[in-house]
């Protein structure tokens, strides 16, 4: 109980608030000066053969979206707002975004549009994923750029430079993992400046799908995504129960639910385990299969939220311990998604 309390006490304190704020200080400073060296060194470099990328982000875990402005004196014929590519029309598209890998080259369609200033931007939206529908970039190093139809029989080729990442202050951020493969989708900077995208492949997670309550506990439906998620023929994964102060560990097997081969259920039996007398904090993770590994804590992974412990909040709920004693069960998510359930004995009699 002391090191916990103390543990919430240096969470809260002064001290790691001013941590917080240098580091959100010194990561403005840090885009700052690479905006500086992208704008004063890298564009002007380039000779007007690259892009300035305005704003890069893959916001819902598979979908990149781009904007740039050319350099001045490429020409582009037509580039108007009516003019954005053959996806709203038969005309064909007048400009593709490039995805570079080697000797290999994806094309994917994009938009000009004619500036107020009278300059010319490039804007795209682009699935990822072949499996998806989207073009058919595969796992590794992906380098960004871009191709023009100008008119003349050679089209146009452009670098796209600068990461233009947006800052976020809200409750969300940007996802990258795609929650329907799995795959991880990054946004860089090679050395020499230009846009990058580094696809990863998935990694094995336990999502909550529901809580539900019961007066005698609860049971909880998850999916196990990743590799070898679909376990078929195989052995039910078997949950561990773990209280967080006394380190008590207890296993439960799950059961599969019918019709989707990754979605499981584990029945928590509360009203037996719980302790009536003291404060218990649970915590739901999946043992190894027979391949090793790290235990998986089942929780809430996949989401864009910055602090899922605010924002996902499931009700509480009230389970009668075998003593006849009355035992609230609160279930909450810890900062890394990680489900939790808080059970806190009632001082009176009734629920």
């Amino acid at each position: 109980m002391i090191k916990k309390s103390a543990g919430i006490a240096l969470r809260r304190s002064p001290a790691m608030k001013v941590g917080a704020s240098v580091r959100r200080r010194a990561a403005a400073g840090l885009a700052s000066g690479r905006s500086t060296l992208v704008d004063s060194v890298l564009m002007p470099a380039a000779q007007g053969s690259a892009a300035r990328v305005q704003y890069a982000a893959v916001l819902d875990g598979h979908t990149l979206n781009l904007r740039a402005l050319l350099p001045a004196g490429v020409p582009v014929p037509g580039a108007d707002a009516s003019d954005a590519s053959g996806a709203d029309g038969d005309a064909p598209a007048r400009a593709h975004v490039l995805f570079i890998s080697g000797g290999t080259r994806i094309r994917a369609a994009a938009r000009l549009h004619r500036e107020r200033d009278g300059q010319t931007s490039v804007q795209a939206t682009v699935l990822l994923g072949e499996d998806i529908g989207g073009v058919p970039v595969t796992l590794g190093r992906w380098t960004l750029g871009l191709e023009l139809d100008s008119g003349s029989p050679a089209p146009v080729r452009l670098q796209l430079i600068g990461d233009g990442a947006p800052a976020y202050g809200g409750p969300t951020r940007p996802l990258d993992t795609c929650v329907r493969t799995g795959r991880r989708h990054r946004l860089g900077l090679t050395p020499a400046g230009r846009l990058r995208l580094t696809i990863a492949p998935a990694v094995a997670r336990a999502e909550v799908l529901r809580v539900n309550r019961a007066f005698t506990g609860t049971s909880v439906l998850f999916a196990v995504y990743g590799p070898d998620a679909a376990r078929d023929g195989a052995a039910p994964p078997v949950v561990e129960l773990v209280e967080q102060q006394s380190r008590t560990v207890l296993r439960h097997t799950a059961e599969p639910l019918p019709a989707d081969a990754t979605a499981w259920r584990v029945t928590l039996p509360l009203g037996r385990l719980l302790d009536a007398s003291a404060r218990q904090t649970w915590s739901l993770r999946l043992v190894p299969g027979p391949r090793g590994g790290k235990p998986l804590e089942i929780g809430r992974h996949g989401h864009d939220l910055r602090s899922p412990r605010k924002v996902l909040t499931p009700p509480k709920f009230t389970v009668r311990a075998e003593d006849g004693t009355f035992v609230e069960v609160k279930p909450q998510y810890t900062r890394r998604g990680a489900l939790q359930l808080v059970c806190t004995p009632r001082k009176s009699g009734t629920p």
